[in-house]
């Protein structure tokens, strides 16, 4: 125990501050060491943009958001196809439970896409709001729910009638929603640093949480035993803030910009991607502690990151980046790849 902060070290993170204390334990140090994760492969693929990601574990095929619509991998050979769905800079690859269809969002043209995932049949074009981004699949109103990040808006989307049934303003630019499966929908706002709590029967906010400490959250993931949400911030801060009620549970060192979170509820780890390059993952308890596991040295630009609860394996696009004449970092072409990291 100590009053500082611990440092990450490339294969195991000792730093986790919770309710103002950090914990820096032997025992979280040794789980690590018993199994860490790693990159395990890099599978290669064309250069452009990208976004969210999304596995088919049945079928052993990812799903990848590019700037010109959805890309795929054969998890089985690695083989890519670059355009398995047009798209017009594609944010969102969503499966549709007990389906064979997925949705896309697409950012440019304020639309969602509708899709056979085995085939890549378009079925439907939906429009939604400006900007459409993150998508969501809500079980209890069997909706889906699209994040549009210019109109500061949520468009419900009913696949059966392929169409918009309601529009949700939230008062901010919405980033990644979850779902608590009995009726409530809940999304980070980015530029207000909030959670905002929608009834998904009623089609209207009902709540809306502050989280202090917390800047740009973007990633978002739920866990049904705790009752936690886990919001990944730009600084370098993952929040738990408990559902029912929006209290602050604590905070866990990230990497500085991530946008994504994802909860595996079998093995109970938490993984947070960030734009830094770092894949922090840290464990949580039914009873809502928490506790470091690792810090995975990935890339720069892998900010996104989708699991496969088969084989416990990550996936995550990134590509080698340098200072643009704008100052923003631009991708070097011929350097897109996706980053497999698991166990061996």
């Amino acid at each position: 125990m100590t009053s500082a902060l611990c440092t990450f070290s490339i294969r195991v993170a000792c730093a986790f501050v919770t309710a103002g204390s950090v914990i820096c334990t032997g025992e979280a140090l040794a789980a690590a060491d018993a199994a860490p994760y790693s990159v395990l492969q890099h599978i290669a693929a064309k250069d452009g943009g990208y976004d969210y990601v999304s596995v088919d574990s049945t079928a052993q095929r990812l799903y990848m958001a590019r700037n010109d619509g959805v890309m795929t991998v054969d998890l089985r050979t690695n083989k890519v196809t670059p355009r398995f769905v047009a798209g017009d800079e594609a944010a969102a690859v969503l499966i549709i439970p007990d389906t064979s269809l997925m949705l896309s969002t697409n950012w440019a043209n304020g639309k969602a896409t509708l899709f056979d995932r085995l085939t890549g049949q378009i079925e439907a074009h939906i429009a939604v709001g400006k900007g459409p981004d993150a998508a969501l699949y809500d079980p209890a109103s069997k909706l889906v729910f699209v994040m549009n990040g210019e109109s500061n808006d949520v468009s419900l989307v009913d696949v059966t009638k392929a169409a918009t049934v309601a529009t949700i303003p939230v008062g901010g630019k919405p980033e990644a929603a979850a779902s608590d499966g009995h009726g409530r929908v809940y999304l980070n706002i980015e530029d207000t640093a909030e959670i905002v709590v929608i009834d998904s029967g009623a089609h209207k906010v009902v709540g809306r949480y502050a989280m202090k400490g917390c800047e740009e959250p973007t990633g978002l993931a739920f866990d049904a035993s705790s009752g936690l949400l886990i919001s990944a911030c730009h600084n370098s801060v993952a929040k738990l803030i408990e559902a029912r009620t929006g209290a602050d549970k604590g905070s866990a060192r990230i990497g500085k910009d991530a946008d994504g979170a994802i909860f595996d509820a079998t093995k109970r780890l938490v993984f947070i991607p960030s734009n830094n390059g770092t894949l922090t993952i840290f464990k949580l308890a039914t009873n809502g502690k928490a506790q470091p596991v690792q810090q995975v040295t990935t890339h720069e630009g892998a900010r996104t990151a989708a699991l496969d609860p088969t084989t416990g394996r990550l996936y995550l696009p990134s590509a080698n980046f340098v200072d643009g004449k704008d100052g923003e970092r631009e991708a070097v072409a011929g350097t897109f790849e996706v980053l497999v990291v698991g166990r061996k």
